[in-house]
């Protein structure tokens, strides 16, 4: 009942996806909620405002506005919303609303209250695919992300013009889960500082060429993100990624092992960290000119130093948890392994996964791990998202602290 006597502000965009927002209401009515719902002008097009069995607001000014009025009772809507309501959820979010958000434009009702709100604001846009591809929209919601908005995902699916891909509005179930996990986590790292390392590091073979692995950073920068939500000071060290955080958090970018061993150290005062990065395991004897192609080549690694060893010397005190991927490997040896890392490194819990599967690991949006800690308690949890992934993780973490 996380939901029971919040006050929920929702801002509704000229999407098509508009009607849904009707059962929104109604179901956080009956989780406890009492809802507000504003409209664009476009959106009053597309949904009736007396559909909705809760106050309406539709207009900065009130019919009949006097400047004189407005000043003698020192009543303002954007004020008195943005000041009334816990969290805002735009849903659906357009481009339009997302672009004069992420550009502080404030030319509307929910506009202007939105700017004005120093709370958090839940998103969740809606809108054709080429819209939500557009790479405008996504550098607008990417600057909205790295100042604290949080996004609730568009499905991929059959959208309102027919065409098949990412821009349906998120299941009414899954914007209410959202709002739920807001209310219970928003404070719960509140005050702690955390360390996350993702992706890859290279290390250079020539000044052209370099070795390195398939790791994404997408696992990493899921928990670089979900802590940053729960409300701690996040430091992200994060080697080769396909993605880029979208959270309000200290992003430091390195290339090689060796790097990200000095920049761990230079901010280790930390009360967690947890090493999520894909380190390489060698490193080479770099040429100091490009090497010729066209012939053989026989090329010497060097074992590299384990990170995760080190942590514990630079830090005795932090919470630290280590990652331990494997290929193809039964649970039992794959624990196993897991548990030796542990041991070596003198972590309080190790996330394993087998890369060797399908959907795991690796340049994948979904994963599925083991959680060990000292006592060899052993977590199991399915495949799922990562971000969905990274929430069990660092509730697991929590319960350990």
């Amino acid at each position: 009942m996380s939901l029971k006597n919040k006050n929920i502000l929702i801002g509704i965009g000229s999407s098509i996806a508009a009607f849904k927002i009707v059962e929104l209401a109604e179901r956080l009515k009956k989780e406890g909620a009492t809802v507000k719902v504003m409209l664009t002008e476009n959106a009053k097009k597309l949904i009736d405002p007396r559909e909705f069995r809760c106050e309406v607001i539709t207009e900065l000014f009130l019919k009949g506005y006097n400047y004189k009025k407005y000043l003698e009772k020192k009543k303002f809507a954007h004020i008195d919303l943005n000041r009334w309501a816990d969290v805002i959820v735009l849903a659906p979010a357009t481009a339009n609303l997302i672009g004069k958000i992420a550009n502080g434009i404030a030319d509307d009702l929910i506009t202007t209250v939105v700017i004005t709100h120093k709370k958090d604001v839940l998103i969740a846009p809606a809108m054709n695919m080429d819209m939500y591809e557009n790479p405008i929209v996504k550098k607008n919601v990417e600057a909205l992300r790295r100042v604290g908005y949080c996004f609730i995902p568009p499905k991929y699916g059959i959208l309102a013009c027919e065409d098949v891909g990412m821009g349906k509005l998120a299941d009414v179930g899954a914007i209410v889960k959202e709002m739920e996990g807001y209310f219970r986590y928003r404070n719960q790292l509140q005050g702690k500082r955390i360390l996350v390392t993702a992706g890859a590091t290279s290390e250079e073979i020539d000044p052209v060429r370099v070795i390195t692995n398939r790791s994404s950073g997408k696992m990493g920068i899921a928990i670089a993100e979900e802590a940053a939500k729960r409300g701690a000071e996040v430091t992200l060290i994060r080697g080769l990624t396909i993605i880029e955080p979208a959270a309000k958090l200290k992003d430091i970018q390195i290339q090689s092992a060796n790097e990200m061993a000095e920049a761990i150290k230079e901010h280790i005062k930390q009360d967690i960290v947890i090493h999520a990065a894909a380190v390489s395991d060698f490193s080479a004897n770099k040429k100091d000119k490009k090497i010729d192609s066209g012939k053989s080549l026989h090329l010497e690694l060097t074992p590299a130093a384990k990170i995760l060893e080190n942590v514990r010397k630079w830090n005795k005190k932090a919470l630290l948890v280590g990652f331990k991927a494997e290929y193809r490997l039964s649970e039992k040896e794959l624990m196993k392994k897991a548990y030796e890392t542990l041991k070596k490194s003198d972590a309080d819990m190790m996330v394993a996964n087998d890369v060797g599967k399908e959907g795991r690991g690796f340049e994948t949006d979904t994963n599925e791990v083991f959680l060990i800690d000292r006592k060899k308690k052993i977590t199991h949890f399915p495949l799922d998202s990562k971000q969905e992934i990274a929430r069990k993780i660092l509730d697991s973490i929590h319960k350990l602290l």
